[in-house]
């Protein structure tokens, strides 16, 4: 896709509560304890009991569930979240909404013409284009003031908002 003096707004998906980016150590560290945690679930029916009570049976099955379940939470830590964009595309008069997937690869989630953005909502958290009847098209969280102040004024480049 070839997209003519187009401008770009970065979000992650780390505004909004969601987890920031953890550093590598974090990362490797969640995912030696997280494979241990799932080898302990599973390691825990090798071992031998005394004998096969169901109360035992039981007790082993919770404790599993539990050790494999927190060591699938703490490999998910070390994945990359997707983060998305905004193009505008002044050419074709679009903004189109591409999230990043892992290894430097990108697609377009959703394309909107100018036309049909009827008013922009900017805040410190977030920018929500929406369109003539009050709907939300786009929903994109912003990393604070900066963020803020750099999509009004991408925006106001592209006569999407005045004031």
């Amino acid at each position: 896709m070839a997209v003519a003096k187009s401008m770009t707004i970065t979000a992650d998906h780390t505004a909004h509560g969601f987890a920031r980016g953890h550093s590598v150590p974090v990362r490797a560290a969640s995912v030696f304890f997280g494979f241990a945690f799932i080898w302990a679930g599973a390691g825990l029916w090798l071992m031998p009991g005394p004998e096969l009570d169901p109360s035992i049976l039981l007790a082993k099955m919770f404790i599993s569930i539990l050790l494999v379940t927190a060591g699938v939470g703490m490999t998910q830590i070390a994945t990359e979240k997707p983060s998305s964009e905004l193009h505008f595309d002044s050419r074709h008069r679009q903004v189109h909404m591409v999230e990043s997937l892992p290894r430097g690869r990108s697609h377009v989630v959703k394309t909107i013409n100018y036309e049909d953005i009827a008013r922009v909502d900017v805040t410190d958290a977030e920018l929500v284009m929406l369109n003539d009847a009050g709907k939300i098209l786009v929903e994109l969280p912003l990393d604070g003031p900066h963020a803020r102040l750099d999509a009004i004024a991408h925006l106001r480049s592209q006569s999407l908002m005045t004031g």
